[in-house]
């Protein structure tokens, strides 16, 4: 709530408490209290009292008195009797004369109903002497003066509380308007900009008092999906103002930056009385993020329907031949068709793991057997397989002398360094030479693979480690994989609390680094100056 708003809401409480105060003065009373029907606002509208030289703990019982006689009405608008002298002890009205150990004189308590050609307002209950009577108590005209009265008072009294309801309400819009996680700008009918929310400043990274006053359509340059320009004809707001449902539009806007992202706008506008239109309200959400998970969606089915069809229809393959009846094969022949259909089988092994050990990071179960472990001894076990498996791969390895322990899961690292030189291999079809090495830091050890292949763009370098994202190019549709071991590999140094990078030149090769924590961290000399 803003300062403006914090006194108006003060001013129209002093306006109902001068009114109920002036009210019970001229109703010749000393202190009272004015109760708000809840027929005639909803209780959380206002306040549900108003005190007039009466504390809390006094008027709880006052209302709890009066609860218990005769209520009045609007065919008996005033109802008078006679407050015992405990009560009057307990409402504080009688003090002075406590003090002079004198009896507190009487006084009578009057409950006064108020209403209006709108309804019921309200009571108001006061306290006076007994036996003292208001200028509107005539005799002759027991309610003429007094309905009177209580017209005036009731209209006085509803139209402050009515301002209070409006002002609380529009507090609550105002803070649904500054917190809304939506963009929302309001234009007037001439679409030029009238409210920004702190929502839109973030989305596009305008400021507000940038774009007041301005064509709402300078500022976002709307787009459909196609990439064409949004002209006043599929403009959502004039579709608004025509009287059209503009709901979940999906459009292209851009950001002061120039960046363009998707988002839904749905569109408003608020009427006069006549139902004219007044002024517009754009509600939009950034939707960039749904569409990257659909378009994840889309590649995942893809690269998972090609990757599993693949050594599908190769196992198939080789075993439909194998049990052939007419076939006969050799020794060397029949070694090498199930020597192909266990590679096949422990590809799609891999692939399904890949996907389980996805899901698992995915749902944050992600556990790790944390030790010392020796960096150099696993890379040289790691290296020795590789090159049993790939004769023609060279590998270097520059692994410094009494390079300090990490702190990790040995199973896990492993997979990592596995997955990187699976990779390094993969996409260096030219030249299969890779480089391994090691270097400490004070706190942390970093391992990076280098390769000279195909190498990665700066814009791919940004996605390399999400789900399913591959290397562009020709060589990615020849290459097997789903995207999935950087993903996993990221996931696991990250789970040890450290952190792995890219640093590549297109079409020179890629070096990819991660780090782990020391078991001790290095002594370093404590310098006096």
């Amino acid at each position: 709530m803003s300062l403006s708003q914090t006194q108006q809401s003060q001013d129209l409480h002093d306006q109902i408490t001068i009114l109920t105060g002036s009210a019970i003065r001229l109703l010749a009373g000393d202190a009272g209290v004015f109760v708000v029907s809840n027929e005639a606002f909803d209780p959380q509208s206002s306040t549900e009292y108003t005190l007039y030289n009466l504390t809390e703990s006094a008027c709880v019982h006052l209302l709890a008195y009066i609860r218990e006689r005769k209520q009045p009405t609007s065919g008996c608008p005033l109802v008078v009797d006679t407050l015992p002298a405990a009560l009057v002890m307990q409402l504080g009205i009688a003090d002075d004369a406590m003090e002079a150990d004198e009896q507190p004189s009487e006084y009578e308590r009057c409950s006064l109903f108020l209403y209006d050609h709108a309804g019921v307002l309200g009571m108001l209950h006061y306290v006076r002497p007994a036996g003292t009577y208001s200028c509107f108590e005539h005799p002759e005209e027991p309610d003429g003066t007094m309905r009177l009265f209580i017209t005036h008072l009731a209209a006085g009294l509803r139209s402050a509380l009515k301002s209070q309801s409006l002002l609380k309400e529009q507090r609550r819009l105002a803070a649904i308007f500054q917190q809304s996680d939506e963009g929302i700008l309001t234009v007037d009918t001439a679409l030029r900009i009238i409210d920004f929310n702190p929502a839109m400043e973030r989305l596009t990274g305008w400021h507000e008092s940038e774009v007041l006053g301005r064509f709402y359509y300078e500022v976002l340059r709307p787009r459909d999906r196609q990439g064409n320009e949004v002209g006043l004809v599929g403009s959502p707001i004039l579709r608004a103002f025509a009287g059209q449902n503009v709901v979940n539009q999906e459009m292209v806007i851009s950001a002061r930056d120039g960046q363009r992202f998707d988002v839904s706008v749905t569109a408003s506008y608020v009427g006069s009385a006549k139902g004219e239109p007044t002024s517009g309200i754009l509600t939009i959400r950034d939707i960039t993020r749904e569409r990257e998970q659909e378009e994840q969606r889309s590649t995942f089915i893809s690269v998972i329907s090609h990757e599993l069809q693949t050594p599908i229809a190769i196992i198939k393959g080789y075993a439909s031949t194998l049990a052939r009846t007419d076939a006969v094969f050799d020794e060397e022949g029949l070694r090498s068709r199930l020597n192909a259909i266990e590679e096949e089988a422990d590809r799609l092994n891999k692939l399904v793991g890949n996907l389980l050990y996805a899901s698992r990071i995915q749902a944050g179960g992600l556990q790790m057997d944390i030790a010392s472990l020796d960096l150099p001894r696993l890379i040289e076990a790691v290296v020795h397989r590789l090159q049993v498996k790939s004769p023609d791969v060279k590998v270097e390895l520059n692994l410094p002398p009494y390079l300090p322990t990490v702190m990790a899961d040995r199973d896990r690292i492993e997979e990592v360094l596995q997955n990187l030189l699976d990779n390094a291999i993969k996409y260096s079809p030219d030249r299969r030479e890779l480089n391994i090495s090691c270097r400490a830091t004070g706190d942390e050890v970093i391992v990076s693979v280098s390769d000279v292949g195909m190498g990665i763009s700066l814009r791919e370098q940004e996605q390399i480690f999400e789900r399913f994202q591959r290397v562009g190019g020709g060589t990615t549709s020849s290459t097997q994989g789903a995207g999935l071991g950087l993903y996993i590999s990221r996931a696991i140094v990250e789970a040890h609390g450290g952190h792995i990078w890219v640093e590549s030149t297109l079409h020179q090769g890629s070096t990819f680094s991660f780090s782990l924590p020391r078991e001790e961290k290095a002594y370093l000399p404590m310098v006096v100056f």
